[in-house]
């Protein structure tokens, strides 16, 4: 048995990057060792610690809730320590800014405006990176686009677009079936995309007061996949205006009803708040939020 005291930081480590990159393989490969050193690694901190924080599942590796919770705290501190590195090397104005984001909101927004900024900045060196909602606890960006209610323990979270939700289908789609535009109620007779994510299609029904439950259907895994089998013509899904309506006017969509339902849930832009933003970050801070202001 380990004595209590410092943390065995070559184990810390490993379990940051196991926790990180979802594996001992990948932690392996990144830190230049073997599997099993990890793995070695990862049973001298369980030791330490006198609890598992990882367990196996299948063939790989996931945290248990000491380890996520244990991740939180780790990851702060190597962003600290991150930090103070880069701008020892580099200087207080290090230019290297790190976004992760959700496909959707890269996709219908952010690609579509981050030349400006770019052309703005051009001194910035900017890495952008997907995110995944099932897994911001392992997000290791600088800053991040996130979608929820806008509380994520250790993080600063700035609201920036509207997470309500209206029904839309393909134009095509609608052309082949204009009645499903005279009547809320109309759509339990169509094809529905389901948004195994976020759902939706009940606070719809019970909206409208529609008897049952919505019909089966296409059940895609998010927001990007439910946009474009929208766009494909496979049915009618709930999405969001402040990001898909920019294909609406480009002749893609088509948006039902007016009515749109607010469930608390929008997007945020967050950062750590144990992290101080270098001055690059915090013009890509200010940038988004007042484009996002202004487009949404």
């Amino acid at each position: 048995m380990i004595e209590r005291g410092e943390p065995p930081l070559t184990s810390v480590r490993a379990f940051e990057a196991v926790a990180r990159l979802g594996g001992a393989t990948a932690a392996a490969r990144e830190l230049g060792v073997s599997p099993s050193a990890i793995s070695h690694q990862l049973a001298v901190l369980d030791d330490f610690m006198g609890q598992p924080l990882t367990r196996r599942q299948g063939r790989g590796l996931v945290l248990t809730d000491a380890g996520r919770e244990y991740f939180r705290s780790v990851r702060a501190a190597f962003a600290v320590l991150r930090g103070a590195t880069d701008q020892l090397r580099e200087g207080s104005r290090s230019t290297k800014v790190r976004l992760g984001v959700i496909p959707l909101f890269a996709r219908a927004w952010l690609f579509r405006h981050i030349q400006e900024f770019l052309d703005r900045n051009p001194d910035i060196d900017l890495s952008i990176s997907y995110t995944h909602h099932r897994n911001y606890v392992s997000d290791s960006a600088d800053l991040s686009v996130r979608f929820g209610e806008g509380s994520w323990k250790g993080y600063k979270a700035h609201r920036i677009l509207s997470g309500a939700i209206a029904p839309y289908c393909s134009r095509a789609f609608l052309a082949r079936h204009r009645e499903a535009a005279t009547d809320p109620k109309l759509l339990q007779n169509y094809a529905l995309i389901h948004d195994q994510d976020f759902g939706g299609w009940q606070q719809w029904w019970d909206l409208h007061h529609i008897e049952g439950e919505p019909g089966t259907g296409l059940l895609v895994e998010d927001g990007n996949l439910a946009l474009q089998a929208a766009l494909d013509g496979l049915g009618i899904a709930l999405l969001r205006p402040s990001l898909v309506d920019v294909f609406v006017d480009e002749g893609g969509l088509s948006r039902l009803f007016d009515h749109q339902i607010e469930d608390g849930r929008d997007y945020y832009l967050c950062h750590l708040v144990e992290q101080p933003l270098s001055e690059a970050e915090g013009r890509l801070v200010s940038w988004i939020i007042d484009r996002c202001r202004h487009s949404g």
